[in-house]
């Protein structure tokens, strides 16, 4: 039985917060002023991350940050609007901002430190 439980486990998709934040990056249209590497309207996840740092208590002040920011937390960007979203979905948001976007960028710089394929 206990074997089985595993085999179906095993086949089921692996989804994690790091894939539900970032379609919630996404779905909240949070590109529009920040990235992850780069500074636009608002500070980029690099920065917050560096700010915050990346334990669970500082997701938990993220993701209540993300539901009612405080402007004067980063002064000389533009005003964020409060986002009326479920505690549970900041989470995964604030998870995906202080640590998973983080980590694509040292895939992609891995991924392009590969040769070329007309090396090869």
């Amino acid at each position: 039985m206990l074997l089985m439980v595993l085999i179906i486990l095993s086949t089921l998709p692996i989804f994690s917060y790091a894939d539900e934040g970032k379609q919630l990056y996404m779905k909240y249209n949070c590109s529009g002023c920040h990235s992850p590497y780069e500074r636009r309207t608002g500070p980029s996840f690099k920065e917050i991350s560096q700010r915050y740092g990346t334990s669970q208590k500082a997701i938990e002040k993220v993701a209540k940050l993300i539901i009612k920011p405080n402007p004067s937390n980063w002064p000389g960007f533009a005003y964020m609007p409060p986002y009326n979203i479920p505690y549970e979905e900041a989470l995964k948001l604030a998870e995906y901002v202080l640590i998973h976007s983080q980590k694509e960028k040292k895939k992609e710089k891995n991924l392009n430190s590969l040769p070329s394929s007309e090396f090869f």
